[in-house]
């Protein structure tokens, strides 16, 4: 696994939006306002992804609509957690064969988690023939430029190789709401937890940069929004990989400082991370909900020693007992 992260410049940003406008250009010449469909699964990360792919599919020209019948775009944003997930993909894929033989130009992807499992690409490949591209998380800035590809009339697109993790600032975005908003600060993960693929298919932890978060959230709040969501695959090893020395509790504190009338949520935190400073940090802002998500896995020592998740049952429960100490209104949830 290729472990170094690249910063996509602004003239390979550049030209996705060329390709953008050869999209736009495209449908105009055929007096068409075409219509996307995008269906996400899994994660809130998932969910910040979809409002960058519909970002792109405005920029395009696409109208989002809420179904793949008659849609000239289908993207399917996939979850790769759970065996489940995965099935009712694949059965939606095959469905997909219907609305494509109703709708032959239509154009159907495959995104996500799912898409950087080679097992998962290999059956695609192989299996569903109506399916046009597949492309991983690290390639979803490239989006423009694969669907171009697909509309030119070029060959099936298969964006799946090990690229190292990238931080692509930038993108448009199409939010689902003007009120609630996800703000990704880091993508990716370092822990290997024995059961969880994550590392594998989102890559090693990479952060965006203090003032890129802090001005995205300034924005947000100037625009109306009243709860903002941190995202990340572990929120709390925010800023180990940046030279500024910064961490989760400063860039937390920073965000509280803000002015506006707002909350701040975050997900996911991982026990072994999660310090007292956090928790005072939480406890000092009233700006920041006094909710945590934290998950124990399991309540054996043991258990969690195989799992690989670098703490035990005392150390949990130590930190949860500080937390509570410091913020006794706290709401804790929790994965078993």
């Amino acid at each position: 696994m290729n472990t170094k992260t690249t910063v996509i410049s602004q003239a390979e940003l550049d030209r996705q939006f060329a390709c953008c406008d050869k999209i736009a250009a495209y449908w105009k010449e055929r007096g068409v306002t075409p219509k996307a469909y995008v269906e996400t699964y899994g994660c809130q990360q998932n969910e910040a992804d979809s409002e960058k792919l519909r970002g792109y599919l405005a920029q395009c020209g696409y109208a989002i609509c809420q179904e793949a019948e008659g849609a000239d775009v289908v993207i399917l944003n996939t979850c790769a957690i759970r065996e489940h997930a995965e099935q009712r993909v694949f059965g939606n894929l095959g469905a997909l064969t219907h609305t494509k033989r109703r709708h032959p130009a239509q154009k159907i992807f495959l995104c996500g988690c799912m898409a950087g499992e080679t097992k998962v690409s290999d059956r695609v490949r192989g299996s569903f023939p109506h399916v046009d591209g597949v492309f991983s998380t690290h390639h979803l800035w490239q989006f423009p430029e694969i669907l171009w590809n697909v509309l030119s009339g070029k060959r099936r697109q298969f964006f799946i190789t090990d690229e190292p993790g990238s931080i692509a600032e930038g993108i448009p975005q199409v939010r689902d709401s003007r009120r609630k908003a996800w703000v990704s600060i880091m993508y990716g993960c370092n822990n290997f937890c024995t059961y969880c693929i994550v590392p594998y298919v989102r890559g090693r932890e990479r952060s965006r940069k203090f003032e890129d978060i802090l001005a995205e959230c300034r924005c947000l709040i100037e625009n109306g929004a009243k709860e903002i969501t941190l995202l990340g695959q572990n929120v709390n090893s925010y800023g180990k990989d940046l030279p500024e020395g910064k961490d989760f509790s400063d860039l937390l504190a920073a965000i509280a400082q803000l002015p506006g009338d707002f909350l701040i949520r975050f997900m996911t935190s991982h026990p072994k991370d999660a310090s007292e400073k956090l928790f005072d940090t939480m406890a000092k802002y009233p700006k920041i909900a006094k909710q945590l998500h934290l998950p124990f896995q399991s309540g054996s020592s043991r258990v969690l020693k195989a799992m690989n998740r670098h703490y035990d049952r005392e150390t949990y429960l130590q930190k949860v007992n500080y937390a509570k100490a410091v913020m006794p209104e706290l709401v804790l949830t929790s994965d078993v």
